[in-house]
């Protein structure tokens, strides 16, 4: 295993020498026991990832992510809702948020509230992958003859909890694919939907299995990993702006300026917004949401200032490491959106949003969905809402601790704070919406 720390060496290696080092490790827990094997974002490369990456590219891409912004805005203004109405949720809300976006674009699917079935799916099949998105988790990883030791044998835990888990997995995967197939033939679909869309097209060119799964498997990454960095960002945010007092009032002082204090903005005011864009910069680096990234894996033998990397190497892009690399971000630990603000994109010495999504040709090919989405939800909240540090029954300041979950993501572990309109105007604008 190669752990790359510094930006330079992932530019180098992930980004210009991608067509070596475009590979995934096999994980026998992941890959095989678990069952995500259909998952793209970690087959090896190949011609099944291709074809998988291309459909999905085409319906995310930067190019066609401005035509669903009327799902994301509709969305935001369900989040702003339920913010509220029960402000101590926001955890719910925020997961709510991300998961009503990403089904709506991929099956048409309305949620029901925070009690639908398929948010808790997605919940169940995180459960199964978090701590097991690089190799190494299980000893099982280092030797895959282990695969083939039964269930009740004294040592094999990890096959009696990867088969709970594979039951999430693989019902995500199938569970609203069949629904969407399911009502599309008794009725026309409401909406839009990558799914829609792709049957329509590749069915009729190609009919076949082979076909329909594609594009099953394809909507069941596009599930699962879409909520994932929204979550993720918007709640490194809210915690920012409880650590960060002073950070919310300057932005609200953008806002205000900009956007006026009777109105929300939306994503035509993004260019006039220089520091809560430095704010939503600043949420993707202070706390990665994929910390380690993804694993790659280099086809050929390579050789790197000195080093010999043999093929089938496991090379790990440490995001973590060059987001809090001193040299580039003075004072890492501390959120400070100054870095990013007020300067153009040349100027910035890294930019959070080309390294934060992965690298080369294995880049998470949603990202700029991802970043509109979060971008939308910091926006809206910091205009309608202020939030403050907690307190307890006698009146004493909570201090957050700023702890985060650990595994391939990442998220602050959960916190109280105080969210609450900014004014009574501003509770009649969202209570209008």
């Amino acid at each position: 295993m190669i752990v790359l720390n510094s930006a330079k060496a992932i530019t180098e290696l992930l980004e210009k020498r991608s067509s070596n080092y475009s590979d995934r490790p096999y994980m026998p827990m992941n890959n095989g026991i678990i069952g995500w094997d259909w998952n793209f974002g970690l087959m090896r490369y190949n011609d099944a990832w291709r074809m998988r990456r291309r459909i999905f590219h085409q319906y995310f891409q930067q190019s066609t992510v401005d035509a669903h912004q009327p799902v994301q805005m509709k969305a935001t203004y369900g989040l702003l809702r339920n913010l509220l109405e029960r402000p101590e949720r926001f955890m719910d809300h925020a997961r709510l948020h991300a998961g009503s976006i990403i089904l709506q674009l991929t099956y048409g699917y309305e949620i029901q509230g925070h009690d639908d079935d398929y948010v808790a799916l997605a919940a169940a099949a995180r459960e199964g992958y978090a701590p097991r998105g690089i190799s190494s988790s299980y000893l099982v990883d280092f030797f895959p003859s282990l695969k083939f030791i039964p269930e009740w044998m004294p040592g094999a835990d990890f096959k009696r909890k990867a088969k709970k888990w594979r039951y999430s997995v693989l019902a995500l995967r199938d569970r609203p694919y069949d629904l969407y197939k399911a009502t599309a033939t008794q009725e026309t679909p409401k909406f839009p939907s990558f799914v829609a869309e792709n049957l329509e097209r590749l069915s009729t060119q190609n009919p076949g299995a082979e076909i329909d799964d594609m594009i099953k498997e394809s909507a069941g990454v596009a599930y699962f990993s879409g909520a994932e960095t929204t979550i993720s960002v918007v709640l490194s945010f809210i915690l920012a702006m409880v650590m960060y007092p002073s950070v919310i009032k300057r932005a609200q002082e953008e806002l205000d300026l900009v956007v006026g204090k009777h109105k929300l903005p939306n994503f035509s005011d993004r260019p006039m917004l220089p520091f809560v864009e430095a704010i939503f910069l600043e949420s993707l680096r202070w706390n990665p949401v994929a910390p380690l990234g993804v694993p790659h894996a280099n086809v050929a033998d390579d050789v790197y200032e000195g080093y010999h990397i043999p093929a089938g190497s496991i090379v790990v892009g440490n995001i973590w490491a060059f987001f809090h690399n001193k040299e580039h971000f003075p004072e890492p630990s501390v959120f400070n959106p100054d870095r990013f603000y007020n300067k153009d994109k040349e100027d910035i010495p890294l930019d959070p949003t080309e390294f934060a999504f992965g690298s080369g040709r294995r880049i998470c090919p949603a990202r700029h969905l991802a970043n509109n989405t979060a971008w939308i939800a910091i926006a809206t909240i910091l205009a309608a809402f202020d939030i403050e540090k907690a307190k307890d029954s006698d009146g004493a300041v909570i201090e957050p601790s700023g702890e985060y979950t650990s595994g391939h993501t990442s998220r602050p572990v959960a916190f109280p704070c105080v969210i609450k309109p900014r004014s009574e105007a501003h509770r009649n604008l969202v209570l209008s919406l």
